[in-house]
């Protein structure tokens, strides 16, 4: 049976439940127990609750959510569940190939339930991050000039086909942009 949850970021924490405009992340737990206590298993991780559920959360879920997205989510499922342990969980997970850290933004890590190679567009507006499949021939070429590729990180940034549909919406205004407060001068006299 497919199940969703609702979770709203980008909203003060009052605003998780429903009804508030906000970004929208949606898991769609839809991931078998026995599947997940196999991909652990093949990687020498023993396949505990708390590691099934986040490992589920990040390979069910499309958005490239935050620990916060994260955590906001699981302590439902999971109450005693700290963010230090969901921090240490990923690590681990990113370790073993199970999930790649995003970092777009280098005030956030996102993490990416799709591991293989692909590149990402963030929309300026929303905050979105969308996975995105285009050719680049170098992504896959394992090898430059004689040098090894461990790792290739490809984004793009701009407004999304909905910010730029959606009326009354400014074409780069960034629904994240927080405006640093002005510092005060020191008179001197």
């Amino acid at each position: 049976m497919l199940s969703t949850k609702k979770i709203f970021v980008n909203a003060p924490a009052g605003a998780l439940t429903t009804g508030r405009k906000s970004t929208i992340i949606q898991f769609v737990m839809v991931s078998n127990t026995s599947r997940l206590r196999d991909i652990l298993a093949e990687r020498g991780i023993k396949p505990t609750f708390q590691r099934l559920t986040i490992l589920g959360a990040v390979l069910d879920n499309r958005s490239h959510p935050t620990i916060r997205d994260l955590h906001a989510h699981l302590v439902r499922t999971i109450p005693t569940l700290s963010k230090t342990t969901l921090y240490s969980t990923l690590e681990r997970f990113a370790a073993e190939g199970l999930v790649r850290p995003l970092m777009i933004d280098p005030a956030e890590v996102r993490y990416d339930g799709a591991p293989a190679l692909h590149h990402h567009f963030q929309c300026t507006a929303c905050g979105r991050i969308l996975d995105i499949e285009i050719s680049c021939p170098n992504s896959r070429a394992g090898e430059i000039h004689g040098h090894r590729i461990d790792e290739v990180h490809g984004y793009f940034k701009g407004v999304c086909r909905d910010c730029l549909s959606t009326p009354g919406r400014p074409a780069g205004a960034s629904a994240s942009h927080k405006t640093q407060p002005k510092k005060r001068r020191k008179s001197h006299g």
